[in-house]
């Protein structure tokens, strides 16, 4: 049961990844990827770690979103 469980989140977590890439690369929305990651408590590291879709620049920006949501 649990490595259905964990098979489980995994897939949760890559169609968290794929709409936060999707917001970035296709809305340019910046503040609702953002939100989208605190929400999940998803850090940027880990969301580098699981795809090279994402620019520097793009990486910056959601980093600056993230910030400013914090704040």
């Amino acid at each position: 049961m649990n490595s259905i469980s964990n098979g489980a989140k995994e897939l949760n977590l890559k169609e968290q990844i794929h709409q936060i890439i999707y917001l970035i690369k296709h809305r340019s929305d910046y503040s609702n990827a953002a939100k989208l990651m605190l929400e999940n408590d998803l850090s940027i590291e880990a969301l580098r770690k699981r795809t090279l879709k994402l620019s520097q620049l793009e990486i910056a920006k959601l980093a600056d979103s993230i910030y400013e949501s914090k704040g």
